[in-house]
C-alpha cells in the first residue's frame, strides 16, 4: 500500500466517490478522507493528499480497511 503521494511525498488519505454518508463528510471536515464527488472516473484513484495529488493504489484491501476505521472512528458501525 502506498499511502504517500507519489508526487509530493505527503501523507495520503482515502478517496471516495458518490453520496457519502454524514460519517465520511465529518471524516472529510477533519481532513482524514477524501471526497471525489458523484462522478467516479474509468478507473478512479483510491488516494489523495493534502495538496489535491490522486493516485490509485493497488492494494484495495489495504485501503478497505483504513477507510473502514476512519468511518468507525466517527461513529459509522463496524457490522
Amino acid at each position: 500500500m502506498s499511502s504517500s503521494c507519489p508526487e509530493c511525498g505527503a501523507p495520503g488519505v482515502p478517496l471516495i466517490f458518490g453520496l457519502p454518508v454524514a460519517e465520511a463528510q465529518a471524516a472529510a471536515r477533519h481532513g482524514e478522507l477524501a471526497l471525489g464527488g458523484c462522478t467516479m472516473p474509468v478507473r478512479p484513484p483510491n488516494w489523495q493528499c493534502p495538496r489535491g495529488h490522486r493516485w490509485r493504489d493497488a492494494d484495495q484491501v489495504a485501503w478497505d480497511e483504513r477507510l473502514l476505521a476512519v468511518l468507525v472512528a466517527h461513529g459509522y458501525p463496524e457490522d
